[in-house]
């Protein structure tokens, strides 16, 4: 053999090396990918498919939590008038009594200040006390779920702006729940 077609020989195993190595890499990912998933999403009340986020939710900023409760994602909504306002967006399981998750309610109307708005949704806005802070939120009951976005603080978000990102949902790709629920550095026990 020539060394040419030795030199020749090498690069040939050398490339069809890096395509297999890449090959089992990327396998690899996609199966430590979905246990990450499964592990993340087993204390869900619901399976996978029947999730849901709002729309255009995957950006910096963003985190999310999933457990027996529900779904919490903290994000900046835009509101209509270009504001970037800090919003905790919602999936629960409603309580039979009320539809609404459990912790909220509005039988202290020195508290709380609750207004049916119609089509199962419900404003509420939580006034300033001794042992809680002034926000807004929306709840629509959604059958088996309940919806929320709450705004903490003085930002007013109008309920048009709140109402918006209730409706504007989807159900998550594997990898947009991946990117809310993975923190950096988030290892299962067999990663």
């Amino acid at each position: 053999m020539s060394r040419r077609q030795i030199i020749l020989v090498a690069l040939v195993l050398v490339v069809v090396g890096g395509i297999g190595y890449a090959g089992l890499r990327t396998a690899h990912q996609h199966a430590k990918d979905q246990r990450d998933l499964a592990d993340l999403t087993r204390s869900s009340p619901w399976p996978r498919e029947h999730l849901l986020i709002p729309d255009g939710v995957i950006r910096p900023g963003t985190v999310g939590w999933l457990d027996h409760g529900g779904l919490d994602i903290a994000y900046p909504l835009r509101t209509a008038d270009g504001r970037a306002v800090p919003v905790l967006w919602r999936l629960r399981v409603p309580q039979p009594a009320t539809g609404l998750p459990d912790g909220v309610h509005c039988d202290t109307p020195r508290l709380r200040t609750c207004t049916d708005l119609g089509g199962g949704s419900t404003l509420v806005v939580t006034h300033d006390s001794d042992n809680s802070d002034p926000s807004t939120a929306l709840y629509r009951k959604d059958g088996a779920k309940v919806r929320a976005i709450e705004v903490q603080g003085p930002d007013p978000v109008g309920v048009d702006d709140l109402s918006a990102a209730l409706s504007s949902v989807h159900p998550p790709s594997d990898a947009e729940l991946l990117d809310l629920l993975r923190r950096d550095g988030y290892q299962t026990d067999w990663s």
